[in-house]
């Protein structure tokens, strides 16, 4: 059997594969994984099955290098360059830096990622299917972890819908713009907020099905999303700004405490998330985030 390695020296076959449940609707932690170790192509299969139905996966205390988390990364399909290229890790493209740390006068990371609610480039005509993100520096004040990340299952959501919503909502389309959330971004550099300007609306299902599970889910977020195809503003924005409220219910969401040497990765099918902003500096934060391309929503 082939196994697929991320640059690491060890033979991880046979490696035992533990889960837990993360939260009732959303999210399972694989135990007993070394991700700097060869994988083979059984035990992947069935990572990439719990990622598929879950759609946030956790792997804790990993020591993986740039290189091993773009290995991992890229066994679930082509790897996407990040329009804030500017934040890239030097030598490594695929590896977007996430941190308030800032080194000779100049921040190293995009320092306000995901401070709304959001799905990762959902202004792309396909875009990721998933993300993976690594954890290097966890802010902490007091023996208490800051800077958590909320999940929320936006499929448990369309589930929860009434049969009446789901009805109305079938066959809309949403426009989804990259200068909605730019535009209040503080970290962004000139170029990147203007490379984000120049993208082109783009239209995707406000209802999408998953293209392995066939499971359906909101693909509308207030603040990526500008209006509803065919339908007035008036109508079309209290419905988006309805919708994305009912996908942050409480029931629906997992709250990840993160500690260093997490490697998280999300489905952006399936799943908004929102990075809390309870921390700054001297308190650092440094996150490595490696994308995997999708398809185009369906």
């Amino acid at each position: 059997m082939q196994s697929r390695s991320p640059s690491g020296d060890q033979d991880g076959a046979d490696m035992p594969m533990e889960t837990r449940k993360l939260s009732k609707s959303i999210g399972v932690e694989v135990i007993g994984i070394d991700l700097s170790a060869s994988i083979d192509d059984d035990s992947f299969a069935d990572i990439e099955r719990r990622f598929d139905e879950n759609t946030v996966v956790l792997f804790r205390d990993q020591r993986l290098t740039p290189q091993q988390h773009i290995d991992f990364a890229r066994c679930f399909g082509e790897l996407e360059i990040n329009v804030m290229n500017d934040y890239a890790l030097a030598s490594f493209p695929e590896v977007l830096v996430i941190s308030n740390v800032v080194e000779n006068g100049r921040q190293i990371g995009l320092a306000d990622a995901g401070r709304n609610w959001h799905t990762d480039m959902s202004y792309m005509p396909r875009p990721p299917r998933g993300s993976l993100l690594y954890a290097l520096k966890v802010p902490e004040k007091a023996g208490r972890v800051l800077g958590d990340t909320l999940f929320v299952s936006t499929a448990a959501a369309y589930d929860a819908l009434p049969a009446e919503t789901k009805e109305r909502l079938e066959g809309l389309k949403a426009i989804h713009r990259s200068s909605a959330r730019i535009r209040n971004a503080e970290s962004r550099t000139e170029r990147a907020t203007a490379r984000g300007n120049a993208l082109p609306d783009v239209v995707h299902p406000v209802v999408r099905t998953h293209p392995v599970t066939g499971r359906r889910s909101i693909y509308v977020r207030e603040g990526e999303c500008i209006g509803i195809i065919g339908m007035p503003d008036e109508e079309a924005l209290p419905l988006i700004r309805a919708l994305s409220d009912f996908c942050i219910r409480p029931e629906l969401m997992y709250r990840h405490e993160w500690r260093v040497g997490d490697l998280l990765m999300w489905d952006n099918c399936t799943a908004q998330h929102l990075a809390v902003n309870d921390y700054e500096l001297p308190l650092e934060r440094l996150m490595y985030r490696v994308t995997v391309n999708g398809t185009v929503p369906f």
